[in-house]
């Protein structure tokens, strides 16, 4: 797709649509319009047919016009992440890096909030409203905040919920007015900050209660007193520092040598982080996975 009325063509049309702002005339099929535009639909019902009118002028710019009839003409198939079918385990760790992952073969992004102001406006077809959020939902990750404001203002609340699990990092707070702003409403904005503070609340809590010897299993001869003292020194580090995309278990990681090289406690202390990290994936990363008390409480 193209924003340039230029880069807008259609073979076999017959009919045409003029800019009024820009005086530019697009070729376009009448047929094309009609099927994906219910608000075009009614406009050829209400012509006169017999006047033999084949202009239509509209107060749109031509890069407007040319993106609409792009839209229309040569609708996008529902976009599929190229590496859809192969299982991907996230670890909270990895979110930064995700966001880095530009979509490949997604209608760019800086098009999208004009693509559906105009979809929205010209009233198009579910199939191809469902095209365009499949697109949207690609830039999930390297543009969440948008995007998560973008599904809310449109009343899409998977592409919503998917957003929310890449805002988990950076803190908000750490976003300027003008960038919270994309949020369209404070309760949207609110369950974010409930997903924030909820995982950070668990977070610490699993890792207050993680003992470095469960039930005294694999616990050391020579060196239980030291290694749990190294356990619970650790645990004050790290629990100060928790945030919503903390990884808990990466945090309490210690090679065998800062264990004064006891392989029975380390392998002690890999079972520990191991099961922190089990627990800890356990905490809700999106916000359509709060509990009730959290979302609604008494």
């Amino acid at each position: 797709m193209t924003a340039s009325s230029l880069g807008f063509h259609c073979e076999r049309p017959d009919f045409t649509v003029r800019s009024v702002p820009d005086g530019d005339e697009f070729l376009v099929r009448r047929e094309c319009l009609a099927q994906g535009s219910e608000v075009f639909r009614d406009m050829f019902h209400c012509c006169d047919a017999s006047t033999g009118e084949r202009v239509l002028e509209l107060q749109e710019s031509a890069p407007s016009l040319s993106l609409l009839f792009q839209l229309l003409h040569n609708t996008p198939e529902p976009y599929v992440p190229p590496d859809a079918d192969k299982p991907v385990h996230v670890e909270a760790h990895d979110y930064v890096h995700i966001q880095q992952r530009v979509p490949a073969h997604a209608i760019p992004f800086p098009l999208l909030p004009t693509l559906f102001v105009l979809a929205d406006k010209y009233a198009c077809a579910p199939a191809v409203m469902q095209a365009c959020f499949s697109h949207l939902a690609a830039y999930a990750s390297t543009h969440p905040l948008r995007v998560y404001g973008m599904a809310v203002g449109m009343g899409h609340a998977a592409i919503a919920a998917k957003a929310s699990k890449f805002l988990l990092h950076p803190p908000l707070t750490s976003y300027t007015t003008d960038e919270i702003k994309s949020i369209p409403t404070a309760e949207a904005y609110h369950r974010l900050v409930l997903l924030h503070e909820h995982r950070i609340k668990r977070l610490r809590e699993i890792l207050i209660d993680e003992p470095i010897f469960p039930q005294r299993y694999g616990e050391c001869s020579k060196h239980t007193a030291r290694t749990k003292r190294h356990w619970e020194a650790r645990k004050g580090l790290v629990i100060p520092r928790v945030a919503a995309a903390t990884d808990v278990a990466a945090e309490m990681t210690l090679d065998v040598n800062q264990l004064a090289g006891c392989e029975t406690c380390f392998k002690a202390w890999v079972a520990a982080t191991a099961m922190l990290g089990y627990k800890c994936s356990k905490v809700p990363r999106r916000i359509d996975k709060l509990p009730t008390s959290v979302t609604q409480p008494i």
